[in-house]
């Protein structure tokens, strides 16, 4: 484990625990802070980092940290994090008595083109060229990486944001080497079916929110679980992009759902 336990839960509200939030990324550590406390005014929850740099290690970290709450608990990932939640519930079905998924990334390759079409038709030609660039550099893992994924991060805010609301970030530590570190393994694992294997093993019921003008399809998410077998319960927001947690149409909604869920 990259760091100790305890640092990596931050607790909102009184006990019992039994609401966890899994940030996106890999990397975006932090994201989730500004909704943590929201959802803790009325709910006791507990907002997991992810600190190691293997989708095994991950999958370890959260398994203890979990330990150290009160499941079996509601698990929500938003983004990447909705697909650690996938599998960690499919491993440890015990532990998840409900799983979120918001914003959750496409489970299978053929839907994956569209992401870049749809947030490349936001940018104007110089910052899509950007944006391009800054992703092949992410991919050669070289140093100029922690730039471009600051440069995709600016740019995202375009792309992935369609009513922004005010939402407390000041907590986001972006980690640019657990990106490059995870992202592959985590990519793979949708190409080779994984992430479908993991679907079919479920034993909770299954939620995805997800906004209609977000980058990822949200057809990518609700085919394939259909496809396994899985009727999840489904908000779609049509105002709202990649962040329901830091959009107008969706902010309020997003917390009293996990406040109940």
């Amino acid at each position: 484990m990259s760091a100790p336990l305890s640092a990596s839960i931050r607790l909102y509200g009184k006990a019992p625990y039994t609401l966890a939030l899994l940030h996106g990324g890999p990397g975006a550590r932090g994201s989730l802070a500004g909704l943590a406390a929201q959802v803790g005014q009325k709910r006791a929850a507990a907002e997991l980092l992810q600190t190691a740099f293997s989708v095994a290690e991950l999958l370890q970290e959260l398994h203890a940290q979990i330990q150290t709450l009160t499941p079996p608990v509601a698990l929500a990932g938003h983004s990447w994090g909705a697909w650690l939640g996938l599998l960690y519930a499919a491993i440890h079905p015990q532990n998840v008595r409900h799983l979120v998924l918001i914003s959750c990334p496409p489970l299978t390759d053929e839907f994956v083109p569209q992401i870049l079409e749809r947030r490349l038709s936001l940018l104007t030609p110089p910052e899509a060229k950007a944006f391009q660039e800054a992703l092949r550099q992410l991919e050669k893992n070289n140093a100029a990486s922690p730039q471009a994924l600051r440069t995709l991060e600016e740019l995202s805010q375009k792309t992935d944001f369609a009513f922004p609301a005010p939402y407390d970030d000041s907590a986001l530590e972006v980690d640019a080497r657990q990106y490059q570190a995870v992202w592959p393994q985590a990519a793979r694992l949708r190409t080779e079916g994984v992430l479908l294997q993991a679907a079919r093993g479920l034993e909770c019921p299954v939620s995805v929110l997800h906004g209609l003008q977000d980058p990822h399809p949200a057809a990518g998410v609700l085919e394939p679980l259909t496809a396994c077998g899985i009727r999840p319960q489904t908000i779609l927001w049509e105002r709202c992009s990649h962040s329901p947690f830091a959009e107008k149409y969706a902010q309020r909604e997003l917390c009293r759902f996990l406040q109940q869920a």
